[in-house]
């Protein structure tokens, strides 16, 4: 959503958010120690707010709220590109706070009713619904009673301003403000001047290319006399694209251009996180037996090692062993010659293990050690990525982030052999696009649909 109001209305959900976590808590309470022995579910209790520990807690969990809320943004209304996106947001906040609750309840040993844990979150999560509903409509009952409609302005030639023009007519109320779209001829101050006499100003927005530094400065002028909000557009798009950083050095103004999402520590930690917590939990419930049968099997099938180690390109383009079970038996063109249908080499279980992807569990090794993602574009052999890197442009972009045990490009049907140039480009188009536009969220949703596809192919 976008509004001029966004600050005061994240200020309300902050507010809201904080009320309705503590009344969570106390309906906790209430729930456990009172409402269940009306019921007659459980027995009397004997509970002291101090005695019980449940002092701490209740400061513990305004704490950590305030700092997971901001981890995940969910203030800054504008970071989201959709109501599903922000949803997702906000839910993982709730279910992150849940998780570091009961790690605290086993920290400290003092063991919090797992009724009280549980009825406390369900009701944050209702109360947090209810009560950022209600602001939002109560704050555009407030905003649609003023008497005089807002205007945001945009200078600047259709071209320059379309995307922004669209973003706003989208995510505004045109109730309370209306867009003017001015063409770039010049300042203008006189007609702004106009405008804002008629229906008063709350921003401004100017494309970068269209002015120079001294007419900015005029608008600029303009708008602080007027208490305007400016905002700059810039419209270089084939860079704009790409996520931007801002940093000051000095009074300089620095725009740092990101490879990808993952340059950013914050990121980075949480697909770490990720990838770690989903390879653990499967290693533990899945390959503690697995990994065991499917070695017998191999070792069974053909002489030579259970494990087929192999040199594939990682990220920065810096070699690493790749993990597979062993398909093929031991060869000398294993490292030079790719694998293709009906090849001789591939042993009876090989060709087992291939068709229901089992021959790339070792992976989760290399994950574990951290030369590997659990999503990320597939590692080519090294040979393959030099010859690659020369017949499709930008290619090494794709070598920006660790390669994954699955990606997009695969479950988009682009997997296996690479046997003509469409297919390697729309490998590279795929790859590079996820590069580009990484969230856990996106990590999830290939997880889910790769599982879909492998059940798909068996069946």
């Amino acid at each position: 959503m976008y509004k001029n109001h966004e600050y005061l209305l994240s200020l309300y959900y902050r507010v809201i958010d904080l009320v309705g976590l503590n009344i969570a808590f106390f309906l906790g309470i209430y729930f456990r120690f009172y409402l269940s022995e009306l019921l007659g579910l459980e027995e009397k209790l004997s509970f002291s707010f101090i005695d019980n520990e449940y002092a701490s807690l209740l400061l513990f969990i305004n704490i950590t709220w305030l700092f997971i809320s901001n981890s995940q943004k969910i203030y800054s209304l504008q970071s989201f590109v959709s109501k599903n996106r922000y949803v997702f947001a906000v839910t993982t906040a709730i279910v992150l706070q849940f998780l570091i609750t009961i790690a605290f309840n086993g920290l400290i040993k003092t063991f919090y009713s797992r009724i009280f844990l549980l009825s406390t979150y369900l009701s944050f999560a209702v109360l947090l619904l209810v009560g950022r509903k209600t602001t939002y409509w109560i704050s555009q009952w407030r905003i649609a009673k003023k008497t005089k409609q807002n205007s945001i302005v945009l200078f600047g030639s259709k071209n320059n301003l379309s995307e922004v023009s669209d973003f706003l007519k989208s995510n505004i109320s045109t109730e309370t403000q209306q867009i003017i779209e001015l063409e770039a001829k010049g300042v203008q101050l006189e007609e702004l001047e106009r405008i804002n006499n008629v229906n008063p100003i709350s921003e401004i927005f100017i494309p970068l290319s269209n002015y120079t530094e001294n007419d900015i400065e005029v608008i600029s002028n303009f708008c602080d006399n007027r208490f305007i909000r400016l905002r700059l557009i810039f419209d270089w798009k084939k860079v704009s694209a790409r996520k931007l950083n801002l940093s000051r050095y000095n009074q300089t103004t620095v725009l740092k251009i990101a490879l990808t999402p993952l340059d950013d520590q914050y990121n980075a930690l949480i697909k770490r996180s990720f990838d770690l917590i989903f390879s653990l939990l499967l290693t533990i419930l899945l390959f503690s037996w697995l990994f065991p049968i499917l070695a017998i099997a191999v070792k069974l099938s053909s002489k030579g090692p259970v494990f087929f180690k192999q040199k594939r390109s990682g990220i920065n383009n810096k070699g690493f062993n790749c993990y597979k079970f062993r398909s093929m038996r031991p060869n000398s063109e294993a490292d030079n010659l790719q694998a293709t249908q009906n090849d001789p080499r591939i042993t009876k279980i090989g060709a087992f293990l291939r068709k229901t992807s089992l021959d790339e569990l070792p992976q989760f090794i290399n994950v574990i050690k951290g030369q590997m993602s659990i999503v990320g574009p597939r590692p080519h052999m090294l040979k393959h990525t030099e010859e690659y890197s020369n017949l499709v442009g930008n290619f090494m972009n794709r070598h920006a982030i660790k390669p994954g045990i699955t990606g997009l490009a695969q479950i988009k049907g682009f997997r296996g052999e690479i046997d003509d140039f469409a297919l390697l480009q729309n490998r590279v188009r795929l790859d590079r696009f996820y590069v580009n536009n990484w969230t856990v969220y996106f990590d999830i949703r290939i997880v889910l649909l790769t599982v879909f596809a492998i059940f798909k192919d068996h069946k």
